[in-house]
C-alpha cells in the first residue's frame, strides 16, 4: 500500500490549492473527492479580486480564461433606506463570476499538473491515527498518509471522524440559479448587488453570470424561513415570475472550531476550519489562503506534528485576527441596524470603499479599523 506524504480531502479551492502547493514542492499527494469531477457546488460563485490575487499567475490566468463567466467592475450596496444606496467601481474586476464546477476543475487541473494524484468517488468513512501515519477508510479503499488536510467543507466528515468539535456558528443560506428575460438580465448585468434589507440579520445578493443570475439570501440567525425570504427578494427585484429557479441550500461556517484547527496529523482548511468572512460570508479567499498555508506548514514541519501544528497556527494568525474583527463588524451590521444606518448616512461612500478595498485585497479589516484616525472620523471624535 502506498504511503503518501499528505492526503487532502475535498477538491474545492482549499483542497486543490493545498494539493498543488504540496505537489509543486515534491511531496507525494493524493487529493480525495467524494463526487465525480467536475461537480456542481452550491455557491454564489463570486470570486473576489483578493481570491484571484492569492493564486499563482498561471492558475489565475487559467481561471480568467476558462472559468470566469462575467467580470463585474462595479458593486452596489443597498441599506434599504432612502439615500442609502452606494456604488463602487474599479478598473480591474471587483468580483469575477464563475460556476463552481468549472472554477474548481481549473484548480484541480493545476494540482494534477503539479503531480498530485486525484481520486474521485472516494468518500471518507473512517480515520485511524497511528504513531507516524493516518489511515483513511474510504469508499474507494484505504488511504495511508503521514498528514491529512481536511478541506471537505462546512460539514466536514473528516473533521467529525477525527474528533474536532462542531463549529460555533453557521449561517444558513439559499442560492438560486435564476433564468430571466434578456431585458431583466440587462437590468442586473452591470454590477454585483448586495441588499442588506432583504432578510433579517443578513443580506441578499444578485450576481450576473453568463446567461442567468445567481440570486440568494443569507442570514446570521436561525429560524428564518429562507425560501420565503428568497421569494420576497425576487419580488422586490421585479422577478416574481422568472423563467426558471433552481434552488440549493447550504451553510457558511463563521469562526474557527473550538479547540483549534489542528489535531495530531490532521489540519483543517477552508470552510472546514470556519474561515469565511463573518460580515460577507465570502469564503473562497480564505480557502485558497488557508489551503496554501496548510501545505507550507506541513512542508516546513519536517514530519513533526507539533511543529506542523505550531507553524500552521502562526500562519493563520492574520486570518484569525481578521475573523475576530469581522465578528465585531458583523454584530454591528446585523444586530445594530440603527447604528449601521447612522454610520452609513454619515460615511456611506467611505465605508463602501473600505469594504470594496477588503474584497480587492487592497486593505484588511485590521488595517482599516486599527487606526485611531478611522475611529475619529467615523464617530466625530476630537483629536488628542
Amino acid at each position: 500500500m502506498t504511503l503518501h506524504d499528505v492526503a487532502v480531502v475535498g477538491a474545492g479551492p482549499a483542497g486543490a490549492c493545498a494539493a498543488r502547493a504540496l505537489a509543486e514542492a515534491g511531496a507525494r499527494v493524493v487529493l480525495i473527492e467524494k463526487r465525480v469531477l467536475p461537480r456542481y457546488k452550491t455557491c454564489g460563485g463570486g470570486v473576489v479580486a483578493r481570491a484571484l490575487g492569492a493564486l499563482p499567475p498561471r492558475v489565475r490566468r487559467d481561471v480568467e480564461t476558462e472559468a470566469v463567466e462575467h467580470a463585474c467592475h462595479a458593486a452596489e450596496i443597498d441599506l434599504g433606506d432612502a439615500g442609502l444606496r452606494f456604488r463602487a467601481q474599479r478598473e480591474r474586476p471587483l468580483i469575477s463570476m464563475v460556476m463552481r464546477d468549472r472554477f474548481d476543475a481549473v484548480l484541480v487541473a493545476a494540482a494534477q499538473r503539479a503531480g498530485a494524484e486525484v481520486r474521485e468517488r472516494s468518500a471518507v468513512r473512517g480515520v485511524a491515527a497511528g504513531a507516524d501515519r493516518i489511515e483513511l477508510a474510504t469508499t474507494d479503499g484505504p488511504v495511508v498518509s503521514r498528514f491529512v488536510v481536511a478541506a471537505d467543507g462546512a460539514t466536514s466528515e473528516t473533521a467529525r471522524l477525527t474528533g474536532f468539535r462542531p463549529p460555533r456558528r453557521c449561517a444558513p443560506a439559499v442560492e438560486a440559479e435564476v433564468g430571466v428575460s434578456e431585458t431583466d438580465f440587462a437590468r442586473f448585468a452591470g454590477a454585483a448587488r448586495f441588499d442588506f434589507d432583504s432578510i433579517a440579520a443578513g443580506y441578499g445578493w444578485v450576481f450576473p453570470k453568463r446567461e442567468h443570475l445567481s440570486i440568494g439570501v443569507c442570514t446570521m440567525r436561525t429560524g428564518v424561513n429562507l425560501n420565503s425570504a428568497l421569494a420576497r427578494y425576487l419580488e422586490k427585484l421585479g422577478l416574481s415570475r422568472p423563467q426558471h429557479v433552481d434552488k440549493h441550500g447550504f451553510f457558511i461556517t463563521l469562526g474557527l472550531r473550538p479547540g483549534g484547527v489542528t489535531r495530531g496529523r490532521v489540519l483543517l482548511a477552508g470552510d472546514a476550519a470556519g474561515l469565511a468572512d463573518p460580515v460577507t460570508g465570502e469564503g473562497i479567499s480564505a480557502a485558497i489562503e488557508s489551503g496554501t498555508l496548510a501545505a507550507r506548514a506541513i512542508l516546513d514541519g519536517a514530519g513533526d506534528p507539533a511543529r506542523v501544528g505550531e507553524g500552521y497556527g502562526r500562519a493563520l494568525a492574520s486570518l484569525r485576527r481578521e475573523a475576530a474583527i469581522g465578528h465585531v463588524l458583523a454584530r454591528l451590521t446585523y444586530e445594530q441596524p440603527r447604528l449601521r444606518r447612522w454610520l452609513f448616512r454619515r460615511h456611506g461612500p467611505l465605508l463602501t470603499e473600505a469594504m470594496i478595498a477588503v474584497l480587492m485585497g487592497e486593505r484588511s479589516y485590521a488595517g482599516f479599523l486599527g487606526r485611531a484616525k478611522t475611529w475619529r472620523v467615523l464617530f466625530g471624535l476630537p483629536r488628542r
